[in-house]
């Protein structure tokens, strides 16, 4: 196992839904943030579509980095990630999966190495798959609504206006986060943004780790 400094991730794959219908919604977190990675990293990225995904291929640091979203609904997800890593001869190591977290407050994103799923589908379906959670994942806060029981028809609903205008701030911030973490590794990248909040009352506050 490499240390957090000396790990280099060749592969990211971000969560989501495919279809209009759900490209606003809580559970595509996942998607928006390896949209703006994507953005945010210097070069060409060439979009090419795999099986159950779409790719987007180009280069970081000089080797080869691929951004993947499954377009398999987010219970499958783990088929097309596991498949496009076992052509490439990619191992668990070379893995960031980002997704979105009810655990976590709206305006936090976590860094972390390995665990469980916490129920999230998608992550179930990428551990099973590949038959070890022993992966790098960026977890996006989506927080919970109070009176909203029903965690299917939160993850799947809109974010209002307000909370629309911070979310874009929150993705806007994982993308810089990972790119710290493409060029100073995991450890550095965990320790300047896993203590971030953005949002009322607390901009850019450090809080417990």
């Amino acid at each position: 196992m490499f240390s957090g400094e000396e790990q280099r991730f060749r592969i990211i794959a971000g969560l989501g839904n495919p279809g209009s219908e759900y490209s606003r919604t809580r559970h595509n977190a996942g998607f928006m943030a390896a949209d703006a990675i994507e953005k945010g990293l210097s070069g060409k990225f060439v979009e090419k579509k795999i099986d159950g995904g779409m790719l987007k291929e180009g280069k970081c640091r000089g080797e080869r980095l691929w951004i993947i979203k499954p377009l398999t609904y987010m219970n499958l997800s783990g088929q097309c990630i596991s498949s496009f890593m076992k052509k490439n001869g990619l191992e668990a190591g070379d893995l960031l999966l980002i997704y979105d977290d009810m655990d976590l407050p709206m305006g936090r994103i976590r860094f972390c190495m390995g665990g469980g799923s916490a129920g999230h589908k998608g992550v179930e379906s990428v551990i099973a798959i590949l038959g070890t959670a022993e992966f790098a994942r960026l977890r996006i806060g989506i927080g919970r609504r109070a009176g909203s029981p029903d965690k299917a028809d939160y993850v799947l609903s809109e974010f209002d206006e307000r909370e629309s205008d911070l979310f874009s701030k929150v993705i806007d911030m994982g993308a810089e986060a990972v790119k710290l973490l493409l060029y100073r590794g995991l450890d550095k990248a965990m320790n300047e943004y896993n203590g971030r909040l953005l949002g009322d009352g607390a901009d850019d506050v450090k809080n417990e780790k």
